[in-house]
């Protein structure tokens, strides 16, 4: 009979921190009780997703088959094929290629995320949310056009829905709308 002490593997190193996310999501939606109907339409229904998300990822991860998946989350944005060995970053100094090419990706990222902030003051959400997502499907080359157009479109109604129609949030037209009188 095999030592079960042996045999049993230690628990994923990610459960207390997946613990205290949930505590946090379930914090949040006892919170949410006390407000008023009107004030718990957005943190209530985020809340509650995050906690069912929460223990799905728990449940998913502490299973035995979870050790075969070999799935890299970080695969999406290190850009690097399956399998291979990531380069390792040059120590602060030394002035190598590696420390130029992360500085260029973080002022690239900053820059994105300042270009959308000045599309929404400009143009309003929606039509930025269309233009900066087919904006980047197509320059990061995912889909060919069409697709990646029918995508960004999908994706700008998804948002007008939920927070137009669902939440009533008024959506403004940007000052360029304004200026123009739509």
């Amino acid at each position: 009979m095999p030592d079960r002490e042996a045999s049993h593997e230690p628990a994923h190193p990610g459960n207390l921190a997946l613990c205290a996310v949930l505590a946090i999501f379930i914090a949040a939606i006892v919170a949410c009780l006390g407000y008023g109907a009107r004030a718990r339409v957005v943190p209530l229904p985020i809340a509650t997703l995050g906690a069912i998300l929460t223990v799905v990822q728990l449940v998913l991860q502490n299973l035995p088959s979870f050790g075969d998946l070999h799935l890299d989350a970080l695969e999406l944005f290190t850009s690097q094929a399956p399998g291979t060995t990531p380069v390792k970053p040059a120590t602060a100094g030394t002035g190598g290629a590696p420390d130029a090419a992360r500085w260029r990706r973080e002022v690239m990222a900053i820059g994105l995320v300042l270009l959308l902030a000045v599309m929404f003051m400009l143009i309003g959400p929606i039509a930025s949310i269309f233009l900066f997502s087919a904006g980047y499907m197509l320059a990061k080359r995912q889909y060919r056009w069409p697709l990646g157009l029918a995508f960004a479109a999908l994706f700008s109604l998804v948002v007008y829905g939920l927070f137009a129609v669902v939440l009533g949030v008024q959506m403004n037209n940007g000052l360029l709308g304004s200026m123009f009188g739509f």
